[in-house]
């Protein structure tokens, strides 16, 4: 009858025998806009508040901030990849039909001013950011000038906040193979009932699937030499992305990082184009191979995912689904769809709520006391230590390596030199395309350089160069030799790891996984601990003058 009323009103005249009734009848229902605002690192439309919102009335906002960009000095392939997804969102949501305020300012705050100001008195809906502070500060400039703000759960998460709290109450320490072991209980993933048919989510009977809960131990083969690995679909530049190349080019000369090769997913449909090419071709390789380091290459069988998975563009859901989907596959072994599920369903969502529950602390750690600056290579690539350099040229030419690179290699070594954890979370914040705060502050201030003191890991991830050598073939051309602690030619892995157990022994010393070697290192004659603390004094200073 609305519809009626308005077609007739719209013609004018006489409407009929009818018009006094139709004109009695009360004013249609006024139907409120909404207005969303979409974070950079929240680009959905399959979950969350765009999830069931009508294009009709709804106004879909992202404010692109100049001063998020000068805050830090980001690597300029992650400027890009932020920038020009968001824009592409906008575009697509457009398509869709809705209205889309993109707003370019100075300042997010002054973004967010002039949508009220030309919207006065609206509330502003928002999913929970992920970054510590965010939602506070989206609340204070939308109050002052005189909008509302609603904040709504994050449903780009697998698990919500009441859920792992309950699991943690009470807990003398929190660790991630208890949380994983009941989060696969929870979801089902990978579980089997007493018959060894798929269990029922929340089945408390159920048992991993293959009788063991974590396939690690078989994710560190090497591969054999000339190993091909498929390389990941590259995504070549169009129209927007070479706009916001060349904008960021121009602006920010001065950032690390070169814009050459340029070719990260900015949609959902490159998102989704990698997860698929991903499950067809390196899946099946992931799991034995995914601790492996190797001279040249830059993905081996690794995902990326994360690249997609940190900005929205696909969901943790829909990654684990196309995996699991494999499981059972004769070309696809268990270990790599467990490997796989366990760092989604497992450490990715481990740590969000680590610092969700321990930010702004967690930031500032630094139980070992370390002071030292981080050396001038890690933004050069620019050293004789041929896994460092590699790894640090990579990250240059791409704003990316795989975790391994990340943890025992960039991380370690500044573990194991001393210095400063945050100056090192600030390193990898501004260098690595996938990075944002909840990530980058666990994984390194907890986990790579044990800052916190192990409230959530067990012990500090930190080796000698013979573990590299183990796991790679880096050595084979580096200069350094991995056997030996002292001497020019000694591996600065292989010193400082000795000099760190020597510095932090009586800390470790009660460690079960620390313990041995801080008594192997106090078994040794002390004319050889005492030409390893000296040569360690000497890769400090080379490491700080940059010859090292």
């Amino acid at each position: 009858m609305w519809t009626a009323v308005r077609v007739a009103q719209a013609l004018g005249g006489d409407m009929g025998p009818g018009a006094a009734l139709l004109g009695a009848l009360p004013a249609p229902p006024v139907l409120m806009r909404r207005h969303i605002l979409v974070l950079g690192d929240q680009l959905t439309r399959v979950v969350g508040p765009l999830a069931d919102a009508d294009p009709a009335t709804t106004t879909v906002l992202l404010v692109e901030s100049d001063a998020w960009a000068r805050r830090r000095p980001f690597h300029r392939q992650k400027l890009v990849l932020v920038w020009s997804a968001m824009r592409h969102f906008a575009a697509e949501a457009a398509e869709a039909g809705f209205d889309v305020a993109y707003r370019r300012s100075a300042a997010f705050e002054e973004g967010l001013a002039a949508h009220l100001a030309a919207h006065p008195g609206a509330t502003i809906e928002l999913m929970e950011p992920a970054d510590y502070g965010v939602a506070d500060g989206v609340r204070r400039a939308v109050e002052d000038v005189g909008g509302r703000l609603a904040v709504v759960p994050n449903a780009l998460w697998l698990s919500d906040a009441p859920t792992f709290d309950a699991w943690a109450d009470g807990r003398r320490e929190l660790r991630l193979d208890a949380w994983y072991r009941a989060e696969r209980h929870r979801s089902g993933w990978l579980m089997e009932d007493r018959a060894g048919w798929p269990a029922r989510p929340g089945d408390p009977a159920a048992r991993p699937a293959g009788g063991v809960w974590s396939y690690d131990a078989e994710n560190r083969r090497v591969p054999p030499p000339g190993h091909h690995f498929p390389p990941p679909p590259a995504f070549a530049p169009d129209v927007i992305t070479r706009e916001v190349l060349a904008e960021v080019d121009a602006r920010f000369p001065d950032h690390p990082g070169s814009l050459d090769g340029f070719a990260w997913p900015v949609t959902r449909t490159d998102a989704l184009t990698s997860l698929a090419d991903f499950v067809a071709h390196r899946l099946p390789e992931f799991g034995p191979y995914e601790d492996a380091l190797v001279d040249g290459e830059r993905v081996l069988a690794h995902s990326l995912l994360s690249v997609s998975l940190n900005l929205g563009l696909l969901t943790a859901a829909e990654a684990c689904a196309a995996v699991l989907a494999t499981a059972g596959r004769a070309d696809v072994p268990l270990a790599s769809v467990e490997g796989f599920v366990r760092q989604l369903l497992g450490w990715r969502e481990f740590l969000h709520h680590i610092y969700r529950r321990e930010m702004p602390n967690l930031r500032g750690s630094n139980v070992l006391g370390h002071e030292g600056a981080l050396p001038a290579f890690y933004w050069t690539g620019e050293t004789r230590m041929r896994c460092v350099g590699e790894a640090v040229r990579q990250v240059v030419a791409t704003g990316h390596t795989h975790h391994i690179q990340r943890l025992m290699v960039l991380g370690s070594f500044a573990l194991l030199a001393g210095v400063e954890p945050g100056a090192v979370n600030d390193w990898f914040l501004e260098m690595y395309v996938d990075a944002f705060d909840w990530v980058v502050t666990p994984n390194v201030m907890g986990m790579s350089q044990f800052a916190t003191g192990g409230t959530f890991t067990s012990k500090p991830y930190v080796s000698g160069g013979a573990y590299l050598h183990r796991m790679g073939d880096h050595c084979d051309r580096c200069p350094y030799d991995p056997r030996l602690a002292t001497g020019p030619d000694a591996c600065p892995f292989t010193t400082l790891y000795w000099d760190f157990i020597d510095r932090h022994a009586e800390r470790f010393k009660g460690n079960p996984r620390m313990g041995t070697m801080v008594a192997a290192w106090r078994r040794r004659d002390e004319t050889v601990r005492s030409a390893i603390r000296a040569r360690a004094g000497e890769v400090r200073a080379m490491a700080e003058a940059g010859t090292l």
